[in-house]
């Protein structure tokens, strides 16, 4: 009885099972092609990105250096006052 069943199961989940295969392997083609246009979007990205974080440093430099000299002002460096 348990052999009939166990072969029941096995003769019917045969077309099943290739059509289950079917599907996987188009659902791992479009996975891959899904990582490789994250890929190519996240390179293309990637020199603005850089180009950000430089702007952003010199913005940062240069923020410095200006609260430095309203520092210095503030504390009575005449020649801070009149450079711009």
């Amino acid at each position: 009885m348990i052999l009939f069943a166990a072969a029941l199961l096995a003769a019917t989940a045969v077309p099943g099972d290739a059509a289950h295969r079917a599907d996987r392997l188009r659902t791992e083609a479009l996975n891959h092609s899904a990582a490789a246009a994250v890929a190519r979007r996240d390179a293309a990205n990637a020199t603005v990105r850089a180009r950000g974080r430089a702007d952003r440093a010199d913005y940062e430099r240069r923020l410095s250096a200006w609260r430095r000299q309203v520092a210095a002002c503030r504390a009575g460096d005449a020649e801070a006052c009149a450079a711009r």
